[in-house]
């Protein structure tokens, strides 16, 4: 747990918020950045929450994940004063009944922005990404021509929308807002009236458009004023904001304090950066730690698009485990293992088909974003209903399986078919419910069940998701030149005819109840003892290279873009560890990477080793 000490960075906040001027917070991992958020957001209550109140004016908090809204609402008591909120709920709601500037946008923003960046592909060819991309741009000059016809606009729960029926997706709310931030005065005027205070968490996290309009409502003396809290180098996703930055009469503060790592880990962190050093404070302080790294031999892949062969990913695994042996942590339940991709966290926890599928030929790569965050809506409805309710059933938990459906399933609504019964024979129509279903989990195929749910009202069915379940499986052989915008119906297909097998693994796999995690998936998260494996081929990813991006002199030369999110990926990675940080690093060249690493002084050559084969 995070001590509570006032540092330098807090009394400089502190004094910012007292003068009203505006500012931005770069705090490193384990710095107690969420901390010293709620005491900037108590102090503002303290000060002025009264007069706020009486002005019928409120403080915004908004953060990146509804995990962080619930936390940080929670600590301030879901006091009313506040908004918390996710960016896309917050932006939303100061757009929502501005519908004429919406369309305003969409007119003269959104719409022509997309049909330039699909005409900009559009190099005369007949490749897919040119067909695709002149489809695209038809499609959104059909959309800009209809818009005069759409009265009001609604967001829905997808990345993209349907501008012909007033469909936004997540990423038109980010544009119209900033759209408007920068082209209308009066939505700036509204906002800061509303909000004097803005505070924006994991302000690395939002987007380049919305802190250049935040720091226009917030850009005079006095408020409203802006205060953002973050890391440059804790953004790992491609299109936030990265670096950001105060209006221009705003102050830049640092907070150097790390009250999660252990000295070691702190030692590796500083050498890893340059732009803010870092000292272990509070209770952590003086707790040595360790650090290990382990260099492995690589394997030339044997598979074609630079892939390991089963019996690969097998020897890789093996190298795994007698990395864990040889440190002494076989056996210990308190290592979180951290890999690049899925593929081997798939292959040792057993969803290696799901996986397979995810991230094969029938998947967009909005499907395998989709299934990696355990939101694809063809798995959903198994993993956070179906599951759970075949779990419940296996115990005999009548009162759990009565609760899930309350929760969640039509036929179980207070306007549902079972509405009118009395309690007992609610509770023996959904016991018998699912034990058919259960006879059918463990029977059946995957859209044996699906049907059987959707049918019986268990499961709310989305509109994409009936229309895979009632049309006749696609007959023909999947061709990517002819049948690439349909590729859905290819993944659904496939998916309908595999059992449940494992979807078990796989709901365990995000709901984190494993000892393996992508590294993407443990920001904001801290452990004991952090197990790091990087290896280029198992990942299969262009966007990273860390043999280039480690050990350049080594690898070769990294390009920029794998440069940066290399680096950003292995900081978030190494700063997960409290007490004891392992990397397991498979390497062409170990012996080269060992001393390149060394001559970094990112490790010394007591901390580092080589196996050169298996």
């Amino acid at each position: 747990m995070i001590e509570k000490v006032e540092t330098k960075a807090d009394i400089d906040v502190r004094a910012c918020l007292d003068a009203h001027y505006s500012f931005a917070l770069v705090a490193g991992a384990g710095s107690g950045k969420t901390t010293s958020l709620i005491e900037a957001l108590e102090r503002v209550r303290d000060q002025e929450g009264k007069q706020l109140r009486q002005n019928g004016q409120r403080v915004a908090c908004i953060t990146f994940t509804k995990r962080a809204v619930q936390i940080i609402a929670t600590r301030l008591g879901f006091d009313q004063l506040y908004v918390v909120s996710t960016l896309h709920s917050f932006l939303w709601e100061q757009i929502s009944h501005f519908h004429s500037d919406i369309r305003e946008a969409l007119r003269l923003g959104r719409l022509p922005a997309l049909i330039q960046k699909e005409r900009e592909k559009d190099d005369g060819g007949n490749s897919r990404t040119v067909k695709e991309a002149r489809v695209k741009a038809v499609r959104y000059e059909q959309e800009l021509a209809a818009l005069d016809s759409v009265a009001t606009f609604k967001y829905d729960d997808a990345r993209w929308g349907d501008y012909s029926v007033g469909r936004l997706g997540h990423d038109d709310v980010i544009e119209i807002a900033a759209y408007l931030f920068e082209h209308n005065a009066t939505f700036r005027r509204i906002a800061g009236l509303r909000f004097p205070y803005i505070f924006v968490d994991e302000a690395q996290d939002t987007f380049p458009g919305i802190v250049a309009g935040l720091n226009r409502v917030c850009e005079n003396e006095g408020l409203p004023i802006v205060g953002y809290f973050g890391d440059p180098w804790q953004q790992i996703y491609d299109g936030s904001a990265g670096d950001f930055a105060p209006p221009a009469n705003g102050k830049h503060i640092t907070k150097t304090e790390n009250f999660r790592c252990s000295e070691s880990v702190i030692r590796l962190l500083n050498a890893f950066r340059g732009d803010v050093e870092q000292y272990a404070a509070g209770e952590n302080k003086g707790r040595e730690g360790s650090v290990r790294f382990r260099l492995v031999q690589t394997e030339k892949p044997e598979m074609p698009r630079n892939r390991y062969s089963d019996a690969q990913i097998s020897r890789a695994l093996g190298q795994m485990d007698a990395a864990l042996a040889g440190w002494g942590w076989a056996d210990r339940e308190d290592v979180i293992k951290l890999f690049l991709a899925n593929q081997m966290i798939a292959r040792r926890m057993g969803f290696t088909e799901l996986n397979r599928l995810f991230s094969g030929e029938y998947a967009s790569s909005r499907a395998e974003e989709a299934f990696e965050a355990g939101e694809h809506l063809l798995l959903k409805p198994l993993t956070s209903i179906v599951y759970p309710l075949i779990k419940a059933q296996e115990i005999n938990n009548s009162r759990a399986i009565i609760d899930i459906l309350r929760r969640n399933s039509p036929a179980f609504a207070v306007d549902g078919i079972n509405a009118t019964n009395t309690l007992k024979s609610m509770v023996d129509t959904s016991v018998g419910l699912v034990g058919q279903l259960s006879n059918l989990w463990k029977s059946g195929t995957i859209g044996d069940v699906l049907r059987f749910c959707a049918d019986k009202q268990i499961i709310a069915v989305s509109n994409n998701l009936q229309g895979h379940l009632v049309r006749a499986p696609r007959k023909e052989a999947y061709d990517e030149a002819v049948y690439s915008l349909d590729k859905g119906d290819w993944l659904a297909d496939a998916l309908f005819g595999m059992t449940t097998e494992e979807i078990v693994p796989y709901t365990s796999f995000i709901a984190r109840n494993s000892a393996y995690s992508t590294q993407h998936g443990v920001k904001g998260e801290e452990y004991n003892k952090v197990m790091v494996v990087y290896d280029d081929v198992e990942a299969a990813w262009n966007h990273y290279n860390f043999s280039k991006t480690l050990t350049p002199l080594t690898a070769g030369k990294p390009t920029d873009g794998q440069h940066s999110r290399g680096q950003r990926l292995a900081y978030v990675s190494f700063s997960r560890a409290l007490e004891d940080l392992r990397v397991l690093f498979f390497t062409a060249d170990p012996t080269a990477a060992r001393q390149e690493l060394i001559d970094k002084r990112l490790v010394t050559s007591e901390q580092i080793e080589v196996v050169t084969s298996a």
